[in-house]
């Protein structure tokens, strides 16, 4: 054991016993606070590095997210995939199981709305009622599917879910560009790895005419409430914790940590693929090869920024989108590039990397 100081010793012992004996309102509300605060200021010294002003850059990136009912709406639309990930990873991790496979899952679920889209919706009555649920059905379906391949894997074989999840992403990304790419989804005109658009009684409408806001975002607030009922008030909830806390004391409770693996894979799945679909349904008609920026791994963040709770990943997937969204502002009017963007999230990232391992120091301190 390496021998660290004695103020870091007391300093480690004084946010411990703080953490035991502090409400709960603290850990889950103050803790993501402190977390973002020190990820700002943090960011601040490094947009002072690059020559910019921090100060002016933070002022833009808020102006740019909810200076107006336009910005505000558009933060609210590039928060939606991150609120379906998030939703996804949350109820993964919360079981214990780290799946990883958000991206790939995504990407399968806009692949299969393509499908329907531009293959199946024109041999059906041209009906929104009729196409939009039966395409986010059969996304849903898909992810679901998607997910129970980790989940064979793990419970037959004893596959690592981070390595089957990580290489089914791989898999997922290049399966879309096979299909758009000189495959059967490819655009009739084949000009470019891109899809034809969607027929236009499968996009999902705008709620408002001079904004791109859709009822996905509705659609990820209502699931990120049912998902909350259903983890901490139903039975089902229940069992997913206790596997999450201890597989070993759960086979004791007599829950099946097998048949709970499974279960919770197609459910992460589906949420994942629920949200390619309707990013593809509501803002971009066709699939292209760059249709995720990464919203798949940002959901990590996302889900431990919130601490695995679904009604906190609302919050966390809206900095999320504003950061997004502010990205354009910052470029716009202090000439910040995106990379700047990429490394902030990257640094709030590695913030929450470090209070969980804090967490994990006070779990270890309670069992000790």
């Amino acid at each position: 054991m390496p021998n660290f100081p004695d103020s870091y010793l007391k300093a480690k012992h004084y946010y411990l016993s703080i953490m035991e004996k502090s409400p709960r309102f603290f850990q889950w509300i103050v803790t993501p606070s402190l977390i973002l605060c020190g990820a700002f200021f943090v960011n601040g010294i490094i947009i002072l590095l690059c020559g910019y002003n921090p100060f002016q850059a933070y002022v833009a990136a808020f102006e740019g997210s909810f200076g107006s009912p336009r910005a505000i709406g558009e933060t609210l639309v590039k928060s939606t995939p991150y609120l379906m990930t998030g939703l996804s990873v949350a109820i993964a991790f919360r079981c214990g199981i780290w799946n990883i496979g958000a991206e790939g899952q995504f990407l399968m679920g806009a692949l299969v709305a393509t499908f329907f889209g531009t293959k199946i919706a024109t041999l059906l009555p041209q009906s929104t009622w009729i196409s939009i649920p039966i395409c986010l059905l059969l996304a849903v379906l898909a992810g679901g599917l998607w997910g129970i391949i980790p989940a064979v894997l793990k419970v037959a074989r004893g596959v690592n879910e981070v390595i089957s999840t990580i290489m089914l992403n791989y898999i997922a990304i290049h399966f879309v560009s096979l299909m758009i790419d000189g495959g059967p989804l490819q655009e009739a005109s084949r000009t470019g790895p891109q899809s034809d658009p969607i027929a236009q009684w499968v996009t999902l409408p705008r709620l408002f005419e001079s904004h791109r806001v859709h009822p996905g975002i509705g659609i990820a607030v209502v699931l990120a409430i049912i998902l909350t009922f259903v983890l901490f008030r139903t039975t089902f909830g229940y069992q997913l914790r206790a596997v999450g806390e201890g597989a070993d004391a759960a086979k004791a409770a007599g829950f099946s940590v097998a048949y709970n693996t499974i279960r919770v894979f197609i459910l992460s799945g589906a949420l994942a693929a629920l949200g390619g679909a309707i990013e593809l349904m509501a803002l971009t008609p066709r699939l292209t090869e760059n249709f995720s920026p990464g919203y798949g791994y940002t959901a990590i963040a996302v889900a431990l920024l919130a601490k695995l709770h679904p009604l906190l990943t609302i919050a966390t997937a809206l900095l999320f989108g504003a950061l997004s969204k502010g990205a354009f502002a910052m470029e716009a009017e202090v000439g910040i590039s995106k990379q700047v963007t990429w490394m902030m999230q990257a640094t709030i990232l590695l913030f929450v990397i470090g209070f969980g391992s804090l967490s994990l120091l006070q779990k270890h301190h309670q069992t000790n």
